[in-house]
């Protein structure tokens, strides 16, 4: 390839990547990012035109150019027993996908099994659909049904306190509602491969969102959706894959699935600002004991209770020696009260040495 189309495909690619934050003044930053005239980036701009990637609205001064879509396609299909995901996936999904690069079509096919298959098996919903939606940027996905709703559904089936406390469960994997047939990692891992992850449900939007490696939910919406529906976001030239996110949590992967979990706190925070109550303690840590490890995320958290604390990092750690708790993202003020919790569960390790010596 020539110098030339080198920089022609740099420039196409640095349009197509940046235009959605930058409609209104994309020509400029070309200009100035690649030290070439406004002539330039506009002729830049007409070829991606006339490829039928990008389109422009309004005269030359107050022009904008937005990504056009190039797929935009909804399925609808009826729930039975007999419905396979992978079918769906094959007949109706891939051929909308074809021109994705293969480590994208691996994750994008992942994702829509995976939560196709929670739909047959879970929803208890009579239809499905899935909509999809391509440009040159992203890949947009999502896939929906008119069921019992996602976190009703966990609520019901584990007895939990609310809908919210089903979505920290959720979060941390592992968890699903049919354990004979499920392992329950398909919405863990796949919530960590695209870009964008979220899970509408009843007044709840779990959003996930992996390049900045943060979690949010929202309880916002004014009015109550019916069933669950999952968006899947990735842009077109990711250099995820499968095998990397699976790699990366793995751990010590046994028959039972995988065995870390990292649990962001800030899921926690709709009972209040603050994490200050043992009971709060104790829901952060329910089923954490099938876990080998456990990271908690104090990302968003900047201080938490002394009996948070020391239900947390003295009796949780002391009645479960084989599971390992480690913080991460923790303010000085965590920190401190986490540190204060272990040096009572040591004070008590030293004293029970102690005693066993002078029995001895």
């Amino acid at each position: 390839m020539s110098r030339s189309s080198q920089n022609t495909t740099l420039i196409q690619d640095f349009i197509v990547f940046n235009l959605e934050a930058h409609e209104k003044n994309i020509g400029r930053l070309v200009s100035e990012q690649f030290n070439v005239s406004r002539v330039t980036a506009t002729k830049h701009l007409q070829r991606l035109i006339d490829d039928g990637l990008i389109e422009a609205k309004g005269k030359t001064k107050d022009r904008i150019y937005t990504l056009k879509e190039i797929v935009s396609k909804t399925i609808t299909f009826d729930i039975t027993p007999n419905l396979n995901e992978d079918i769906v996936w094959n007949q109706e999904i891939r051929p909308l996908l074809s021109v994705m690069k293969e480590n994208v079509l691996g994750i994008c096919a992942h994702g829509v099994t995976e939560m196709l298959n929670n739909v047959i098996s879970h929803s208890e919903s009579p239809i499905g659909r899935i909509y999809v939606m391509r440009n040159a940027a992203k890949v947009l996905i999502y896939v929906m049904d008119e069921g019992v709703g996602i976190f009703k559904k966990i609520q019901r089936q584990f007895n939990l306190a609310d809908p919210q406390h089903a979505l920290l469960e959720l979060a941390k994997g592992k968890l699903t509602t049919d354990e004979r047939n499920h392992a329950g990692e398909g919405i863990f891992f796949t919530s960590r491969m695209f870009n964008k992850f979220m899970i509408s449900s009843d007044l709840i939007d779990f959003c996930r969102f992996t390049r900045e490696n943060e979690d949010w939910f929202f309880e916002d919406r004014t009015e109550t959706l019916k069933g669950t529906t999952v968006m899947l976001e990735i842009d077109t030239n990711s250099i995820q894959t499968t095998k990397n996110v699976f790699d990366a949590y793995k751990a010590e992967f046994d028959t039972f699935g995988f065995t870390k979990t990292i649990i962001p706190l800030v899921l926690m925070q709709y009972e209040g600002d603050k994490l200050i109550s043992r009971s709060q303690a104790k829901r952060l840590l329910t089923r954490a004991e099938r876990f080998k490890e456990v990271f908690l995320d104090f990302k968003g958290i900047t201080e938490i209770g002394q009996g948070f604390a020391d239900e947390v990092f003295r009796i949780f750690v002391r009645d479960h020696p084989d599971v390992k708790v480690n913080h991460i993202n923790a303010s000085e003020d965590v920190v401190s009260m986490i540190r204060r919790a272990q040096a009572g569960l040591q004070l008590i390790e030293d004293q029970q040495e102690t005693l066993f010596k002078d029995e001895k």
